[in-house]
């Protein structure tokens, strides 16, 4: 009998096992991070709603960012230093949820005693919102619907409000306190209104898009109002849940204890580890924005986009280890984070941020989607059947003015059809339709 050669297997063995015990030990400090992420922590808890995880994400980077806020913290950047004033907006299609979205973040608040940190109080005029920043100059604002903010902040009570409000950002001067005229009776006299210290605000606003562009105003972008925000555009998610099952309370637990720490961060971020990437991420992000067809509108958007980047860069250090040196893992979460920001600006520079530019963009995505085959001009009508005839008669004729659709008469056993195409579809609508003729 001839016996077999003992397979040497056994280096190959240990080898195996020091691979398989290295694996181990990073999955197991992945983990690790993982549970350890405010921020991941909160997707995970909230994440019972068919709503996007960037949106909850959203509002666990502005939880982290109002509790720093209270703290008096700031990001000193050469001869800049950046509060952590943070305003998102969460747009999305009407019917999204949104509410719940936000209402999941109370007992969480709640639980590591922050809930006194939320301001939903109502301003009746320009005065009381004075008097409420001076008395309580540190909240989030949580607007459950930021177009009806927007249509106060229009309004004639609150002249002058936006403005004031857009002059707070990041602004960490005592604004002027506010006095006003004196009489003989004293116990008649308005109090002045006095500011003691330099008031620090967050906003966490959500809105359907057309209720958002609807209540604009002109300026709003060019005046600096909107570049300030981070506009957070949901994509639908495809997902379907008939019935939201109740957040964990495991997580919850673990939430609130984490939280409780980050309520006691204080002082100044260092960005010395991730200055040179920020560098490096300016001169192309800059470029970006400059190369857009309305370059002087996109400029207002990157002058707090770069600055966006940075404060985003020190939340996301904060949620994973509690540190105000934010690290190059921290910087690339930022630099992703940046980039899904800047999609939705550039999406939506081509409105002119604006409410007719909006109506317009919305006339011709319909026209678009029709592709090669083109839109008859009764589907268009009665797409729109609820603007005024006048105003969507202006605005079908800007969209051929400017090529961004093309009309065809088309014969038919009746009275001729009118078919409109997009430009990017014209050449192929020719040669599917070559007896049709360009109005």
């Amino acid at each position: 009998m001839i016996l077999a050669k003992p397979a040497q297997s056994q280096p190959i063995t240990f080898e195996l096992l020091a691979n398989a015990v290295e694996l181990t030990r990073e999955t197991s400090q992945e983990q690790s991070e993982e549970q350890s992420d405010f921020i991941r922590t909160y997707v995970g808890y909230a994440d019972v709603l068919e709503v996007p995880q960037m949106m909850h994400e959203a509002v666990a980077v502005q939880i982290v960012a109002s509790v720093l806020n209270k703290n008096g913290v700031c990001i000193p950047h050469g001869a800049n230093c950046y509060s952590m004033d943070i305003w998102i907006a969460l747009l999305s299609g009407s019917g999204a949820g949104r509410s719940t979205l936000v209402t999941l973040a109370g007992p969480l608040l709640e639980g590591a005693k922050l809930g006194s940190l939320v301001r939903n109080m109502q301003w009746g005029s320009g005065p009381a919102l004075h008097q409420q920043m001076a008395s309580s100059p540190q909240g989030l604002f949580v607007w459950g619907e930021l177009s009806e903010k927007l249509q106060l902040l229009n309004d004639s009570r609150f002249g002058g409000m936006k403005q004031w409000l857009t002059d707070r950002y990041d602004n960490f001067r005592l604004p002027e306190s506010i006095e006003y005229r004196q009489t003989q009776k004293t116990s008649q006299d308005t109090p002045s209104i006095i500011f003691t210290t330099a008031p620090r605000i967050n906003i966490l606003a959500t809105s359907s898009e057309e209720w958002f562009f609807n209540n604009l105003a002109q300026g709003d972008s060019a005046g600096g109002f909107v570049p300030r925000w981070l506009l957070v555009r949901t994509p639908d998610p495809g997902r379907d849940i008939p019935t939201p099952v109740k957040p964990n309370e495991r997580l919850l637990k673990r939430l609130v204890a984490q939280l409780g720490q980050i309520s006691h961060i204080k002082g100044y971020a260092d960005l010395t580890e991730i200055l040179a990437s920020y560098e490096q991420w300016y001169g192309p992000a800059k470029q970006r924005f400059a190369s857009q067809p309305n370059p002087s509108l996109a400029t207002a958007y990157f002058n707090r986009h770069r600055v966006h980047v940075l404060k985003l860069a020190v939340i996301y250090e904060v949620s994973r280890s509690l540190s105000l040196r934010p690290t190059e893992a921290s910087w690339s979460r930022a630099e992703r984070a940046a980039k899904r920001l800047e999609d939705t600006i550039f999406s939506l520079l081509g409105t002119g941020m604006s409410r007719e530019g909006f109506a317009l963009s919305k006339m011709e995505e319909r026209v678009k989607q029709a592709g090669a085959y083109g839109l008859p001009l009764s589907e268009l009508t009665k797409a729109f059947q609820h603007d005024n005839k006048s105003i969507r008669d202006q605005r079908l004729h800007t969209l051929i003015a400017s090529e961004a659709a093309v009309a065809f008469q088309r014969r038919t056993a009746g009275r001729p059809a009118v078919v409109l195409v997009h430009g990017g579809a014209v050449d192929e609508y020719r040669l599917r339709h070559p007896d049709d003729r360009q109005q």
